[in-house]
């Protein structure tokens, strides 16, 4: 089933405060009646030793949503893959990136500092307190 969101978060290395924030993030959109892509949930995270079938499965999840929130650690390896991907497809058919954690600039550049850029409200308009 195709989802309206797809979000894009830190797995393997989230911290327990990062993996709470995200998870009410989701618990609050899920409520108003959207429906996410959640990676930590929604895939599998099994090492395949390469990361190729698990990054298929998130591709073919990113070209069926509506949006991509992003949820943004710089630390997080598998985030900086999926921005590509979602640039990508914003740039073939307009998707919508939309902010879902605060991000800092910096003064130098930074894929935060694009994914601030990039960023637009919410199609989808998130429930109050969503971000």
């Amino acid at each position: 089933m195709a989802k309206e969101v797809y979000l894009i978060c830190p797995v393997r290395n989230a911290s327990a405060g990062q993996r709470r924030e995200m998870d009410r993030y989701v618990e609050r959109l899920e409520k108003a009646g959207v429906s996410v892509h959640y990676p930590p949930r929604d895939v599998d995270q099994t090492d395949d030793g390469v990361g190729l079938e698990l990054n298929t499965i998130h591709r073919e999840a990113m070209l069926q949503c509506r949006e991509v929130h992003v949820f943004w650690d710089p630390a997080s390896r598998g985030s900086h893959f999926d921005l590509g991907m979602a640039m990508m497809l914003r740039a073939s058919r307009d998707l919508p990136v939309v902010l879902a954690s605060k991000i800092e600039s910096t003064k130098k550049r930074s894929y935060g500092n694009i994914v601030r850029a990039i960023a637009e409200p919410s199609r989808l308009t998130p429930p109050e307190g969503a971000r």
